[in-house]
């Protein structure tokens, strides 16, 4: 029924309905349509006991993505309220409904991330921080997969979401050239994005025909997008000299498969998904948590330990 919960899940009043009765917790959520299917939890949860630091931790989901439902969380929620992970169709008006904006979200043009800024006494000032900290978590996920290594040429599949905070990353480490492989050329809405951080752009589209030969040139491939969009192109897109994979169901995908096959080093979305969280986990709380411990706590939970 509307306004109760349901393994933890929340509409808009029932979640400022049990803000408004908790004043003494500290209180986290993730917003997105659908969202009982979010993994979140697992991550804060654990991070929170791992500190041991933050009183009275709770972190749910809430069925809550359209602007106006966003607008009457930040409105509405109390001092409790120590911020929101925000997933699609949310990341966007996140953005625009935030009262500052970090300079990566704003580059990014979406929002994962909605913190309460707070004046010098720590008091809540009513007034909302924007962050995208995926780019966090496709850093970790790069770092894994190039250790000290600096990449040159780097490419990703997709030009979605997930794709901006990515070719941001590569960015961070250094890459010269992003070449974007998507199906259509709405690839090139990634390339001021790409141009502006220094980066020389070029697309493909995946069935191109010199689509292993561009993979190949590559140090790092990031697949941003479903099993059933990448998965006839897997042989050329393993051919990178390392791949992440964002896409964590099914898992592995038939692209980490193929790579490991190949001998190349793999990252997956869990990785990502921890990283992110890691760096909200930091905001929320002030507290300091491991990606890799999250990663370990989602593995555990989904029974993939020792595969």
């Amino acid at each position: 029924m509307p306004g109760s919960p349901s393994a933890d899940v929340y509409d808009v009043e029932g979640f400022l309905a049990l803000a408004a009765g908790s004043p003494d917790i500290t209180l986290c959520a993730v917003l997105g349509r659908p969202v009982a299917h979010s993994l979140s939890p697992v991550i804060h949860a654990g991070a929170a006991q791992d500190a041991g630091t933050v009183p009275g931790f709770r972190y749910v989901r809430v069925e809550a993505g359209e602007e106006d439902e966003i607008r009457r969380l930040l409105s509405g929620s109390p001092a409790c309220v120590a911020g929101f992970s925000v997933t699609m169709p949310g990341k966007p008006h996140a953005l625009t409904l935030a009262d500052e904006v970090t300079d990566r979200a704003a580059a990014i043009g979406s929002a994962n991330t909605l913190v309460p800024l707070r004046d010098s006494d720590g008091a809540q000032t009513g007034r909302w921080l924007a962050d995208n900290t995926d780019v966090v978590g496709v850093t970790a996920c790069l770092d894994a997969v190039l250790g000290d290594t600096a990449p040159s040429r780097a490419a990703v599949v997709g030009n979605g979401g997930t794709a901006r905070p990515t070719v941001a990353a590569f960015a961070a480490h250094g890459v010269h050239r992003v070449d974007v492989l998507a199906r259509s050329d709405k690839a090139l809405n990634l390339r001021a994005l790409v141009e502006s951080y220094g980066m020389e752009f070029s697309w493909n589209r995946l069935d191109a025909p010199e689509l292993a030969s561009v993979c190949a040139g590559c140090d790092v491939l990031v697949s941003t997008v479903p099993e059933s969009a990448a998965g006839e192109y897997t042989d050329e897109l393993s051919r990178a000299g390392a791949v992440v994979d964002v896409i964590y169901d099914p898992y592995p995908t038939h692209l980490l498969t193929e790579a490991v096959a190949a001998g190349r080093p793999v990252a997956d979305g869990l990785l990502m998904l921890a990283g992110q969280g890691a760096e909200q986990f930091r905001q929320f709380t002030g507290a300091t948590a491991s990606a890799g411990a999250m990663y370990a706590a989602l593995q555990k939970h989904l029974g993939l330990r020792g595969r």
